[in-house]
């Protein structure tokens, strides 16, 4: 005997609820890693711009360790990116199976859930990560 038989509707809304509350985590530490690399940049590159670096071997160093700062960010920002896509198809399946997509389930003739366009801010990320990358060449060999 499987042992949610007659507890179907808990187990979903239990599953919703873990879920949903996952998806807000995610966007948080999305924020926090974006905003923290976006921290670094300006601090780094408002030191430099005040003190600039003269030596060919230094510039490529610190270049070289924003360089991976960005790329771990970048990386890190990928995982989130694909891990909230499985939790929102969790979602989306939750819904199926409640009959939120259904129409005439809850509303007439229409569903619970309205049609929606998924608002992807992977790539807007990507563009902030390289445009800072990019300021910072320009702050670190500007001169």
């Amino acid at each position: 005997m499987k042992p949610y038989v007659g507890k179907e509707f808990e187990a979903l809304k239990m599953r919703y609820d873990d879920q949903v509350a996952l998806l807000r985590f995610m966007t948080t530490f999305d924020f926090q890693i974006f905003g923290g690399f976006l921290t670094l940049q300006l601090a780094l590159g408002s030191w430099l711009a005040a003190h600039p670096i003269s030596s060919v071997l230094v510039q490529l160093g610190v270049l070289l360790i924003d360089a991976v700062a960005a790329l771990l960010s970048a990386k890190l920002l990928h995982n989130q990116h694909s891990r909230r896509q499985e939790v929102q198809a969790t979602i989306r399946n939750i819904n199926l199976a409640l009959g939120f997509e259904e129409p005439g389930a809850y509303l007439e003739s229409q569903s619970l859930n309205p049609a929606y366009t998924r608002r992807l801010w992977f790539k807007w990320y990507m563009v902030g990560i390289a445009a800072s990358y990019v300021g910072m060449l320009l702050i670190v060999f500007g001169r």
